[in-house]
């Protein structure tokens, strides 16, 4: 987020229609297809009951949060776009501004890493994780997890806001909780995130190992009938190993988008405040906005059921019933 307060590079510094129009269709257009598409993985969630999984209850909460993101920090921002130096929200404005960046740093990682939990413990210990989950287990988990970011954030805007003077926009957070807040909220879950995705990784290589030992079994032999009783098994865990996978992705692409924001935090810090530095700030928090964009891209590639209540969605069809199938299927395909 642009750490600017009014001074006289910013006095001299004017956003012209050249910057101005391009970086306000990639918002539009970016807001439009967050929105949309985000929607639609929402309701497909909650229609189609092929989808009403315990692993998806936590890909509606960020489909959610992507949406709320875009609501409030798009509008805002194309604000400061077409009214640059000037600030025409006041300090009420700013403050809800900064409080909506902050939100969408907390909900992202949080929600991400309770998902990459998610699959850690279905992948590590499968018999156990479907004994005690269920979809309002979940639910119950998503609104604690919201409960949470809601109160951090407040608790920021309390103890870590200062004063405005409401004729521009400026990141009035304290930099001790800012960076504090960066840390706790950013650096922490990666750190955890890429450990259980190492940890992950495997278990899938002792999956793969123990299908290749199975087809050495002779048939009829115990050896042959303990590979067959644990075929389910492995199945299964094969088919969260190919969810974790797809949660990766979100990951993968999270980090990507927010790479720029974290070189801009950096050249922050050091104090450059120059006119080309509030252009590429601004690339950088659409470019944030834009992972709404691409998770329910990643969603519809790697799983042919959500493609199927997206596709039905769009032609106005209610996702048919399911078929009665196994308890291996009732976890989904990819």
């Amino acid at each position: 987020m642009n750490h600017g307060k009014e001074n006289d590079v910013t006095k001299a510094c004017s956003f012209t229609l050249y910057f101005q129009i391009p970086i306000s269709i990639l918002f539009v257009v970016t807001l439009l297809l967050s929105i949309a598409e985000n929607i639609l993985v929402s309701l497909a969630i909650t229609i189609d009951r092929r989808l009403r999984r315990p692993s998806n209850g936590y890909l509606l909460s960020l489909a959610l949060t992507d949406i709320c993101i875009s609501l409030g920090v798009i509008p805002l921002q194309m604000t400061y776009v077409w009214s640059y130096p000037e600030w025409p929200l006041g300090s009420i404005g700013t403050n809800f501004l900064n409080s909506i960046w902050l939100f969408s740093i907390a909900s992202s990682f949080v929600t991400l890493l309770v998902i990459t939990m998610d699959r850690y413990r279905a992948v590590t210990s499968l018999v156990r994780y479907r004994e005690v989950v269920s979809w309002r287990r979940s639910l119950v988990i998503i609104a604690l997890v919201w409960l949470y970011v809601v109160f951090v954030v407040i608790l920021m805007r309390v103890f870590a806001f200062e004063p405005t003077s409401g004729t521009t926009w400026e990141w009035n957070v304290k930099k001790t909780f800012y960076y504090a807040f960066l840390g706790l909220h950013i650096i922490l879950p990666l750190l955890i995130i890429c450990a259980l995705y190492r940890k992950i990784y495997k278990k899938a290589v002792e999956n793969r190992k123990q299908v290749l030992s199975r087809g050495q079994t002779h048939p009829g032999t115990p050896a042959a009938a303990a590979a067959a009783a644990a075929t389910d098994i492995v199945r299964e865990t094969r088919l969260e190993v190919k969810m974790a996978k797809t949660v990766g992705f979100v990951f993968m692409f999270l980090v990507i988008v927010w790479i720029p924001v974290f070189i801009m935090e950096i050249v922050y810090a050091i104090g450059n405040q120059i006119c080309i530095i509030e252009k590429v700030g601004l690339l950088s928090i659409w470019l944030t906005c834009s992972n709404g964009v691409v998770n329910p891209v990643v969603y519809s590639l790697r799983n042919k059921d959500f493609r199927r209540a997206i596709l039905q969605l769009l032609h106005c069809k209610r996702p048919s019933e399911p078929r009665p199938t196994s308890s291996l299927s009732q976890y989904g395909s990819t």
